[in-house]
Order: C-alpha cells, then structure tokens, then sequence
C-alpha cells in the first residue's frame, strides 16, 4: 500500500509540475525560447569561457582599488589550480589598470 501511496504523490506531483510549466514558464513559449537560445547552443565551452572572463573582467573595473586587487590575486590562484587547457585560455588575460 506504500507503494501505491507513493506512486500515486508523485503521479500527481509530476501532472502539477507539467501543468504550472506549460502555463507560467517562458521556456514553453515555443520557438521564441529557442530562437534566443540558438547562439548559445552553437557557442563551443572555450569560447564560452571566454566570453564569460572578459565580461567579469569588464565588470570588476567597477569595484574599488583594493577590492579589485583582492579579486584579481583569486581569480589568478583560481586560474593557475585548473587544469592546463584552461590555463591556455586565460594566457592573454588582460589586467586594465
């Protein structure tokens, strides 16, 4: 009886989430999700880790002078523990002053 129990809780907790996706999430809103999502499928991961380090680079120019240095000496101990095809990506990092 369990079993059924429990089966039955999920059966419904499965038709609840179905039914609260296809009527508040924007990821069914057909081919417009997919549309805007199209450039990032076909972005390959190292050009995506690319991106995303220069706009948190682009962005940290906006902090203060010592939390700048603070953040700056972590993401290169954070550079330097990755593996080393990572590593590479990073080779050309640019600190503007």
């Amino acid at each position: 009886m369990m079993i059924s129990h429990t089966t039955m809780v999920f059966t419904r907790y499965i038709i609840l989430e179905w039914h609260r996706r296809n009527h508040n999430d924007e990821k069914t809103l057909g081919e417009l999700f997919f549309m805007f999502s199209d450039d990032i499928q076909n972005m390959d991961f190292t050009t995506a880790l690319q991106s995303l380090m220069g706009l948190f680079i682009e962005q940290l120019g906006t902090v203060s002078t010592e939390a700048m240095k603070t953040v700056k000496c972590q993401l290169q101990q954070w550079i330097a523990s990755q593996a080393i095809f990572i590593q590479a990506l990073f080779d050309n990092l640019s600190w503007e002053s």
